[in-house]
């Protein structure tokens, strides 16, 4: 009976809500500085008046990972009439993010969340230290427009296309 309270409370512990403390909707964001694949730091505030999707994923060069950054880079000419700009992240290093968009000629910007700053302040970092795979779609205010939790590698990239379009058409 011990035993079976013990891996009861541990596990509460582990299944609390980590979303809770996380940035929500109309959150500003904060002006991180990140390093990009092609050794670039990319700073999120230099980017006011566009739309910026910051989607993160778990691992390079994975199924669904690798599905997704496909995806975005398919979409990436679309993205951009609308103004808007994809940016994919995690905690893989730069020499892996470039191995990975050369392999599958993946078109858009990899950041590196070296110090996992950026990943904590969204509230999308797991227990086994890489990033789940959520969105976060800021708006040309510089704040949080929509947050997408546990996303499809898929339909993500074009349900946020859309999303936009609506938006800036006023709908």
């Amino acid at each position: 009976m011990k035993v079976f309270m013990t891996v009861l409370l541990i596990s509460g512990l582990f299944s609390f809500n980590i979303y809770a403390k996380s940035a929500k909707k109309g959150d500003p964001i904060p002006n991180f500085k990140v390093q990009a694949d092609n050794g670039e730091f990319i700073e999120l505030s230099k980017f006011k008046g566009k739309w910026v999707i910051l989607y993160f994923y778990p691992k390079d060069d994975t199924s669904g990972c690798t599905k997704e950054a496909i995806t975005f880079s398919e979409l990436k000419k679309e993205f951009e009439k609308v103004n808007a700009i994809v940016f994919g992240i995690n905690k893989d290093n730069l020499e892996s993010h470039r191995k990975f968009k050369k392999k599958h000629n993946i078109t858009i910007p990899l950041l590196y969340d070296k110090t996992g700053e950026v990943s904590k302040f969204f509230g999308v970092k797991s227990l086994f230290g890489m990033c789940r795979r959520d969105t976060i779609l800021i708006n040309p205010e510089g704040k949080i427009e929509k947050i997408y939790r546990s996303v499809n590698p898929e339909g993500n990239p074009k349900e946020i296309l859309e999303y936009i379009k609506k938006k800036s058409k006023g709908e």
